[in-house]
């Protein structure tokens, strides 16, 4: 039986993007993916940086977030297709255009 692989690496023809994110969700770094990067090297080096300032991951990258603590500050990295900074519904409304 094959084992099921999480897409989040998988390649891609869109842009992806690193964010770092504070718990509320405010953006504090990000970085533009270009298509078909290498995006579990991009994160691995996202997370080599941020060890270098005291940076800790908490677990594994395997679905394309992780969270990280220095001291008593805890934020987000994560692997994503959509821009943070696009300020366009995220949801689907039925009712838009009506």
């Amino acid at each position: 039986m094959a084992r099921y692989r999480f897409p989040a690496f998988n390649t891609s023809s869109t842009p992806r993007y690193i964010v770092l994110w504070d718990l509320q969700w405010q953006v504090i770094d990000c970085q533009h993916l270009e298509p078909a990067a290498d995006l579990s090297g991009a994160m691995a080096a996202a997370i080599d940086r941020l060890a270098g300032d005291g940076w800790e991951a908490e677990g594994s990258t395997e679905y394309g977030f992780v969270f990280i603590r220095r001291g008593n500050d805890r934020r987000l990295l994560s692997l994503t297709e959509r821009d943070p900074h696009d300020t366009r519904s995220q949801s689907f409304d039925p009712f838009r255009g009506k």
